[in-house]
């Protein structure tokens, strides 16, 4: 493993002790011996991390010291369901509340207004109010499993750095994760692998300066372990640094009601969204990522944030926004336009986008297609703009800049995600086209309009596929084909492939596409840790499921994803 470029941030040595140094004085209570600490033994003593000696039903030594024995059953929890809010808010204790106050409510952290006194609240801005059941300073205890990453083992404990310098105001559940981040997380959770991988040149030293910027850092960090992982401690400790990331952006709205959020508080903000996206939210990311908007366009855009900020948020924005557009009809409006500014002239390969913007705005442009199922003649020219700018698309034609420390292979294999990415376009654009045709209540009132009396569905639909260059088929074909050829390991590039394995899942025909959208997906949720990736897995089981059972009648049921994703409330992203 690479040392870290801080000085800081090492990890601890051992003590060594000089022969000339007298031998410490015993103290009168020696530490207990046992034998030592297992995975068998039981759950109190795993979270004491003490030896146990497994006696049943109950072990001695939890009845030696009066504690209360849990047993022997898995230390392990569930991850959170995808659309469990986070937090659960409940009145103070002791308090009655009145008839019509609810007891309890789930917490939405930017729909509430809630106004310090004497402190006005900016127009149209909600303040989010953390859960008054979290305490921030509460100590976590931490299980460490041994991970496998890489061509190395990686002991979650073992990398705790002692504070030194510039980071020793930071606790020890901060330079833990700080450090985890550092040397795994923050490779593992970008798209691009580099040198100057923001997610450290950037966010670290911001972190290091601003407690803000330093929990939602930790918070990231800390769920994406827990992902990979399936530890208690990091699961705790990632809601409550969560919390935290929430208390501190609400006392900067509120201090800052007439002034412009500083550009940590917004980077901070943009990690939520991302810590909802790695949990495998349904729900909660839409609440951050809209706040996250409000607030760039309140400030007029990315130009008036400092440069490598708005780089990095620009990137992390463009690729959720354009992502939720194709999977939340919610997000999809009639206007072929960004909400936000986002022209910051030339920058470097994001490490979210890649050579992708195009094709992923695209998309958006697929997605709104619906607004035009009344006019056929519009719709016919709008997909054939579509087609026209998926056929003549090219990597090289992405204006950036490539970072220092890129090499030809990691340039390969974002070309070859990006080739991916147009055949998922292409899929995607047939699939649109379909329900777009078929589930037209009132088509043939359409069909008259537009002077087409004699026209089917099944017929128009055949009229609209000839103006596409790559049929369905192929393009799902083309797509389960590149990425069957691909090794996808622990090469970041590989863990944008969730879009593209999605909606050619969608539209797979046969066992064996299903089988390799199936292990190519759990190749990604093993090697990157990234909740939504279960997510996509969960609603193709629903969507296969119902189209092997068909309809009633007998005949093939060929549900549309987007119903099912309706039937089951999801807000899905594939960020």
């Amino acid at each position: 493993m690479d040392a870290l470029s801080d000085p800081g941030l090492v990890r601890t040595p051992s003590p060594v002790v000089s022969a000339a140094q007298p031998a410490p004085a015993q103290k009168s209570r020696g530490r207990q011996t046992s034998t030592g600490w297992s995975r068998s033994g039981c759950l109190t003593c795993k979270r004491r991390r003490k030896g146990c000696d497994k006696a049943k039903p109950s072990c001695n030594n939890c009845l030696k010291q009066g504690r209360k024995c849990e047993g022997y059953g898995s230390i392990w929890v569930e991850p959170l369901g995808p659309s469990a809010q986070v937090f659960k808010v409940e009145g103070p204790k002791r308090r009655r509340l009145s008839a019509s106050s609810p007891s309890t409510s789930y917490y939405d952290p930017w729909l509430e207004p809630q106004r310090s006194p004497g402190s006005p609240t900016p127009p149209g801005w909600s303040v989010p109010t953390p859960p008054q059941d979290l305490n921030e300073d509460a100590e976590i205890e931490i299980v460490s499993p041994t991970l496998e990453m890489g061509d190395h083992r990686f002991d979650a404990l073992a990398m705790t750095p002692r504070p030194h310098g510039n980071i020793s105001h930071l606790s020890g559940h901060e330079s833990h994760y700080l450090q985890y981040h550092m040397e795994e997380g923050s490779r593992l959770l970008a798209n691009l692998e580099s040198d100057g991988n923001p997610l450290r040149s950037i966010l670290i030293p911001r972190a290091l300066s601003s407690p803000l910027l330093m929990k939602a850092v930790c918070a990231v960090s800390a769920l994406h372990l827990a992902n990979r992982s399936h530890g208690l401690g990091a699961q705790t400790a990632a809601a409550d640094f969560y919390g935290g990331t929430l208390r501190g952006i609400r006392t900067a709205l509120v201090e800052r009601s007439t002034d412009l959020l500083p550009d940590d508080a917004m980077l901070a903000v943009g990690l939520l969204c991302k810590y909802e996206i790695v949990r495998g939210s349904v729900t909660q990311w839409s609440v951050h990522l809209d706040a996250l908007q409000r607030l760039l366009v309140s400030r007029g855009g990315f130009a008036s944030m400092d440069r490598d900020a708005a780089g990095f948020l620009r990137g992390l924005f463009v690729y959720a926004h354009s992502m939720a557009q194709i999977t939340s009809r919610k997000r999809i409006t009639s206007a072929d336009v960004s909400p936000v500014d986002d022209d910051i002239g030339i920058s470097q390969l994001d490490i979210y986008i890649g050579y992708t913007e195009e094709l992923l705005k695209t998309c958006g442009r697929i997605s709104r297609l619906q607004f035009l199922k009344d006019d056929i003649s519009a719709l016919r020219l709008a997909v054939a703009s579509i087609n026209e700018t998926l056929t003549n698309w090219s990597y090289a034609s992405a204006r950036c800049i490539t970072p220092p420390g890129l090499t030809a292979a990691n340039l390969t294999r974002l070309q070859v995600v990006a080739e991916c990415f147009r055949d998922a376009a292409f899929i995607h654009l047939h699939s649109i086209l379909e329900r777009i045709i078929t589930q037209q209540d009132d088509f043939h009132d359409v069909a008259s309009i537009n002077n087409s009396n004699n026209t089917t569905p099944s017929h128009l639909l055949n009229q609209l596929g000839t103006l596409i260059s790559t049929p369905k088929t192929t393009a799902v074909h083309r797509c389960l084909s590149r990425v069957e050829s691909l090794h996808l390991d622990h090469h970041c590039e590989y863990s944008a492939l969730t879009f593209p394995l999605f909606i050619a899942g969608c539209e797979s025909t046969t066992a064996v596409q299903r089988e390799v959208v199936t292990q190519s997906l759990n190749k990604l949720q093993d090697n990157f840790g990234i909740g939504n990736v279960r997510r996509a897995q969960d609603l193709l089981a629903s969507l296969w499921k119902r189209r092997d059972e068909g309809s009633p009648d007998g005949t093939s049921n060929h549900v549309h994803w987007l119903d099912v994703l309706e039937e089951l409330g999801w807000e899905l992203i594939l960020a």
